[in-house]
């Protein structure tokens, strides 16, 4: 005979609670005959035979069907405990025999009461043990159906309540002001703005379909206080939250995965790199003690004090004997800190940790913009954040494999969990057809994911048509930026603009193609879309000074450069050295508007899986609206000074003998010269340059090189008198 296997034991004990049940009710509940048994049942537990059925048959299925995750000894305890903590709580008159007995026994003690009151606690404690059940669980979710409740109990008021009990009052009082205020308050997305109060609720209402939406008045004034902020504050906050696209709920964070624990730098294997470092700088001299010491996800910084008369660049010229010493790969001095009375030595860790998008991404501030991104971990360990908004334009550069991708990753997938597509549309530009097409499917997109070069660079010049639009509607409204603009096209119910964010995974492509056109208009945006909410994230692997130009620097404040092979490829990004001296794998040097300091921040990992879930709860919500207009060449437009010019010709203009004269009187060509002697628009310009390399008057574009005048004033005279035939002829 085969032994029974260990998983059919709580399989056949739940069959003999159902039987048990089945047979007490059977007897007590319908009157059927039930022998010497249901005697005993009644004189020996009393009323509590005629419960019992109600919770040995629940409980015997439970256990039936789920019988692979019963714990076998938390049920027995549980039953051990809620059966006789009823008896007990019945106490001797409806107890039965042994009712009476728990009770006598335990009365002695504390009294009748204080055994009824004993009964009942030890019967729920069993009843949380069988079911399996949390009691912090439970009042959660009480608490959660009670606010759920009162906030459709307002809601339904809110709609009923036709008539204003203000209405007869002068509007001039304060107190139907004040009311009016409060009502206008928008109704707050509590997963978005209140997450530390619902992912307390998630947990036990996850069976629910449509997630509860929580109102202000948990904290009415701190609420009130935020919307009504100052001006570039409010708006960014309130842009977010009263957003058109009210059935559009973003995705849930906890798509996102967290490392595992472990990992980082052992106190002891920090003792001995500090040792070594301060005997190898005694080797050499330097007399220094390690006055702090800060250990990152991939580094670790040791903060050394030098003795008197020590030159701080002596240091940074050991470099390489500190790196020999240490026997690691790369260190990073800074000579000094910024700040400190320090001079920092950044050694890698032997077991470096990893960095995940779920490890860091928390809230931010209600003043944040819906282009706030996380980064990464600084050299600290803290979470590293920054708003796109306000960079306003950041550039992206680092060899192959040194993190770039994954940055842009995560800068996507933080939009994404943050911003609906009514607050946010996205242009990605992936020449390499490979990197951003996991994002094809969004409803962000104004166009689809552009990998062409040649229609990047007719994307481009319709974003500056776009730009040049959105600020002939700010004028109208006499807006400075978005936000404001946006209050005012509430208040004239006009639909509002949304933030406009142009990603190129790699420039060098385009600039290879159409460098003239892409500079251009990168240079044009650079410099105005700022405050109509338009940004640039410009990305690239191969940091030369015919890519990153020095126009588009100086339009490009904000720097992120990964690990590149040389300092000059550094200063190309950051204008110092260090990019150099980076890991690869995400570690990064971040340099944020407004300052010359450079932050190491380990880059915040998302892997294709999570982008994957992430974009299908976006897809599936909203249908993609793109422009396919935005990938056609823009039109010719008359611009100002321009004349009447209705029908355009491309080979005559009426100021093309004088852009004639003016290149062979300075025996020189460009846009910009045309410009500025005939006053005429860059379009215009460049008409006219085209014209003259089509008659052969200039040479045509050699990249950086100037166009050459190819005929002199003999040339042109010997022309005019040409023409002039001709015309006679006629």
């Amino acid at each position: 005979m085969q032994p029974i296997k260990a998983h059919h034991h709580p399989e056949l004990v739940g069959l003999g609670l159902v039987a048990i049940g089945v047979f007490l009710a059977s007897v007590l509940w319908f009157g059927l005959s039930g022998g010497p048994a249901a005697s005993a049942a009644t004189g020996a537990i009393g009323w509590a035979a005629y419960l019992a059925p109600l919770v040995f048959c629940p409980v015997g299925v439970l256990v039936v069907a789920k019988s692979e995750l019963v714990e076998v000894r938390p049920f027995r305890l549980g039953l051990s405990l809620a059966l006789p903590g009823l008896l007990l709580a019945f106490g001797s008159s409806h107890g039965g025999g042994v009712g009476r007995l728990l009770e006598a026994i335990v009365a002695l003690g504390i009294g009748s009461t204080g055994s009824m009151i004993l009964g009942i606690v030890i019967a729920l404690a069993g009843l949380l043990l069988l079911s399996g059940a949390s009691l912090g669980a439970i009042v959660r979710r009480s608490g959660h159906a009670v606010r759920s409740a009162s906030v459709r109990v307002r809601r339904e008021l809110h709609e009923l309540d036709v008539s204003d009990p203000f209405d007869d009052l002068d509007p001039s009082e304060e107190t139907p002001k004040r009311r009016r205020r409060k009502e206008a308050a928008p109704i707050v997305d509590g997963e978005h703005d209140f997450p530390d109060i619902v992912s307390e609720v998630v947990a036990g209402v996850a069976e629910e379909t449509m997630p509860a939406r929580l109102a202000p008045p948990f904290n009415d004034e701190a609420t009130v206080e935020n919307l009504v902020g100052d001006d570039t504050q409010q708006a960014l906050f309130t842009t977010e939250s009263t957003s058109p696209d009210s059935d559009y709920q973003l995705p849930d964070r906890k798509l996102l995965r967290r490392s595992k624990a472990g990992g980082g730098p052992s106190p002891e294997a920090d003792k001995r790199t500090a040792d070594a470092l301060v005997r190898c700088l005694a080797s050499f001299g330097v007399d220094a003690t390690i006055v702090g010491q800060v250990s990152g996800p991939r580094v670790t910084r040791y903060e050394l004090q030098l003795a008197e008369g020590t030159k701080v660049g002596k240091v940074a010229n050991l470099k390489d004997d500190l790196s020999y010493a240490l026997a690691t790969t790369e260190i990073r001095i800074l000579a000094p800190i910024p700040g400190k009375q320090a001079v920092g030595v950044e050694v890698p860790n032997l077991s470096p940790k990893l960095v995940t998008l779920g490890d860091i991404y928390d809230d931010l501030p209600a003043t944040a913009s819906p282009l706030s991104v996380w980064l990464g971990k600084d050299i600290s360990g803290a979470s590293v954040w920054t708003d796109l908004a306000r960079m306003p334009h950041l550039l992206i550069a680092g060899t192959t494999g040194s993190g770039k991708s994954g940055c842009i990753n995560a800068i996507l997938t933080s939009i994404l969990l943050r911003a609906s597509p009514d607050e946010a549309k996205l242009i990605l530009i992936d020449p390499k057809r490979i990197e951003l097409n996991y994002y094809e499917s969004i409803p962000h997109l104004l166009t689809p994911v552009v990998s062409s070069p040649k229609e990047a660079s007719a994307v481009l010049l319709n974003v500056v048509t776009e730009m040049e639009r959105r600020y002939e509607r700010l004028s109208v409204v006499r807006a400075r930026n978005l936000p404001e603009a946006n209050r005012s096209f509430r208040k004239r119910g006009e639909p509002e603009l949304p933030y406009l964010l142009v990603v190129i995974d790699e420039l060098a492509d385009l600039m290879m193609v159409s460098p003239q056109d892409v500079e251009d208009a990168i240079i044009r945006l650079a410099q105005k879309s700022r405050a109509v909410g338009i940004h640039l994230v410009l990305a690239t692997q191969r940091p030369s000074v015919d890519v990153i130009t020095g126009m588009i620097k100086a339009n490009v404040p904000s720097r992120i450069a990964f690990a590149v092979s040389s300092q000059t490829d550094s200063r190309v990004i950051l204008d110092q050295n260090g990019a150099e001296s980076l890991l690869g794998q995400g570690d990064m040097l971040f340099k944020p508007l407004g300052t010359s300091r450079l932050q190491r921040v380990q880059g915040a990992f998302v892997s294709e899986d999570e982008v994957a879930l992430i974009v299908e709860q976006t897809r599936v919500q909203r249908e993609q609206k793109v422009d396919a207009t935005f990938l056609e060449a823009p039109q010719v437009f008359v611009e100002e000074h321009d004349g009447d010019d209705g029908e355009y010709d491309p080979d005559e203009d009426a100021l093309l003998d004088r852009a004639i004269e003016v290149v062979i009187a300075a025996q020189t060509a460009s846009v910009s010269l045309l410009q500025r002697r005939l006053r005429v628009g860059y379009t215009r310009a460049g008409r006219l340059i085209d014209m003259l390399e089509r008659r052969g008057i200039i040479s045509a574009y050699e990249g950086s090189k100037p166009r050459t005048v190819l005929i002199g004033e003999a040339d042109l005279e010997r022309r005019v008198r040409v023409e002039a035939d001709e015309v006679s002829d006629l």
